[in-house]
């Protein structure tokens, strides 16, 4: 089943674009993800009790909590933001695909590795992919703006910087207890932001509850926990490619969920991710 880990992980993370569009109506980004952690919080640490989990040290609480700022904290945060102003989950989705590259090329400058030509051929690929699947499903929904387009820089960076920190400094820190840490320090930011910046005032209704639900279970218990597991079991390159199906996914639910159309470059678009994700598989070695 460890083989199949990367696209369990990429349909479960494509569906938090399309729950932050269903469930942004009624509330505020930092508010919708401010009672997201005030569930999950508890939760991790009640699986941490009951699973009787290791301590880790007061070293490796630190920088889990930063992880956590990062990835969960700014990364999130910039993408529902991006998104209650408007911008398009599609475009959102392949902006964040960026992802990849820039990772390809951090991972040279602060974990000195070493990025081959295959790896970089690979990367483009997948993001000539990417490019030509959205471009085929173009009709954005929303407005392009200037402030959408810093909220996702911020996330972008925030995620890559995470992902970096996370497998040169975590490499033995228990999954369950290091993402307890990670939400908790998310959820001090979000109670921040929250308050400080937005009403808090939420909408309570079926449709908001079960988004909730689905953006806590499997998004941020089982997607979250599979991502950490593949950055300390992969390259950090390897782990963030598969980032470049996230897009064609996202396009896909549009398409079921909006009725957002797609065309023959969707499926061409498609297939060069596919090609791009197989390149860059994992070679045996004797």
């Amino acid at each position: 089943m460890i083989r199949y880990i990367p696209f369990i992980f990429v349909l479960l993370w494509s569906t938090g674009f399309i729950g932050a569009k269903f469930g942004l109506p009624y509330a505020e980004p930092f508010t919708m993800l401010m009672w997201r952690m005030l569930i999950v919080v508890p939760l991790f640490f009640c699986i941490v009790i009951i699973l009787k989990k290791p301590k880790i040290s007061l070293r490796d609480a630190a920088i889990q909590g930063l992880v956590g700022l990062l990835i969960h904290g700014f990364y999130l945060g910039g993408v529902f933001s991006a998104i209650s102003l408007g911008m398009p989950t599609g475009l959102t989705s392949l902006f964040v695909s960026l992802n990849p590259l820039l990772i390809a090329f951090l991972s040279g400058l602060f974990l000195h590795s070493v990025v081959s030509k295959r790896e970089w051929f690979s990367l483009c690929l997948g993001f000539f992919g990417v490019a030509v699947v959205l471009y085929g499903a173009s009709k954005w929904d929303g407005a392009i703006s200037a402030e959408g387009l810093a909220w996702l820089t911020l996330a972008l960076f925030s995620i890559c910087t995470g992902t970096l920190i996370q497998k040169k400094y975590a490499q033995n820190v228990g999954l369950v207890r290091g993402t307890m840490y990670q939400f908790a320090s998310s959820l001090v930011l979000y109670l921040i932001l929250s308050f400080t910046l937005e009403t808090g005032v939420v909408e309570w209704n079926l449709t908001f509850v079960a988004t909730l639900a689905w953006l806590i279970i499997p998004l941020s218990l089982i997607s979250v926990l599979l991502l950490m597991y593949m950055i300390q079991n992969g390259e950090a390159t390897r782990v963030a490619s598969y980032f470049y199906l996230v897009p064609p996914f996202t396009v896909l639910q549009g398409w079921l969920f909006f009725d957002e159309k797609w065309s023959w470059l969707t499926i061409l678009g498609g297939s060069l991710v596919v090609i791009a994700l197989v390149i860059n598989r994992p070679r045996k070695t004797s």
